[in-house]
């Protein structure tokens, strides 16, 4: 699977959180599953102190960064999707599923 286009900061970043959203994460946690080999102890090890993180710029709680301009009017209050790409095979923050 090609790595998924990601949007340039600024107010187009902003997309409402769907049904189809969360239909585009399970088929992404599902491709990642299929093509994961079994790991090892040794495999694990590795993996961890190569292991991308989250954006601490788009932590919840945080005021959104300047480069993302304002939120439209329209998706106040809202469900957004996640603009931090490590978030685009997870449906819950910090745990793959």
């Amino acid at each position: 699977m090609a790595a998924p286009l990601l949007v340039p900061p600024g107010p187009d970043s902003f997309k409402k959180f769907t049904k189809e959203t969360l239909a585009n994460i399970e088929k992404r946690i599902a491709e990642e599953k299929k093509k994961k080999p079994p790991k090892t102890d040794s495999s694990h090890r590795d993996d961890e102190s190569n292991k991308p993180s989250p954006n601490s710029d788009l932590e919840a709680g945080r005021s959104l960064p300047f480069i993302y301009g304002d939120i439209p009017a329209g998706l106040v209050a809202v469900p957004l999707e996640d603009m931090d790409p490590f978030y685009l095979n997870k449906k819950d923050k910090g745990h793959p599923t």
